[in-house]
């Protein structure tokens, strides 16, 4: 992992910068108590999210979230999943999330297990909603690039999700 996703094996092997990372990202949301809260996170920022929401579930039960929503998700690696297992107990949706849509294009290179709900159990009757869309950002030299954060929101299928909410964008997304 070190050598193909050194981002997220320094996440994972630098404890503190994890913890500070998560703790910022939560306070965030205790902020955003009682608003409609959507948040949509992207690559490495969906685990980081995902991270904070377990232990927001854990130490602050009352705080909810609408929606979560993930782009271009690394959540289905295994490494990851054996992370979130040895940290949290399970690999299962969060407690506090009232709905889970990962938006995922199959030529996404750091998503290369797509969809997501067969590996996340459901808990309490929220499972992830799996929606296969097309990225089809361009680097200014016409290179396509399935991964880019910008061409997830530009996708149909986001639009129609995103009227209403509170939008809270973990840093780095």
């Amino acid at each position: 992992m070190r050598a193909r996703f050194d981002d997220l094996w320094y996440y994972h092997s630098e404890t503190g910068f994890a913890q500070e990372v998560r703790e910022r990202l939560i306070e965030r949301f205790k902020a955003a108590s009682g608003q409609c809260v959507l948040i949509f996170a992207h690559s490495m920022g969906t685990i980081i999210a995902y991270d904070a929401l377990r232990m927001l579930e854990r130490n602050t039960p009352s705080t909810h979230i609408d929606s979560f929503l993930t782009l271009g998700s690394s959540l289905g690696l295994a490494d990851v999943k054996l992370k979130i297992t040895e940290e949290h107990g399970s690999v299962r949706v969060p407690k506090n999330v009232g709905h889970w849509t990962n938006l995922v294009d199959a030529r996404d290179v750091a998503a290369v297990t797509g969809a997501l709900a067969d590996d996340y159990a459901p808990h309490n009757g929220t499972s992830i909603h799996d929606v296969e869309v097309l990225n089809e950002y361009r680097r200014p030299n016409g290179e396509a690039n399935h991964h880019k954060s910008n061409g997830y929101p530009r996708t149909p299928e986001l639009s129609a999700i995103a009227p209403g909410f509170t939008a809270l964008r973990p840093s780095g997304t």
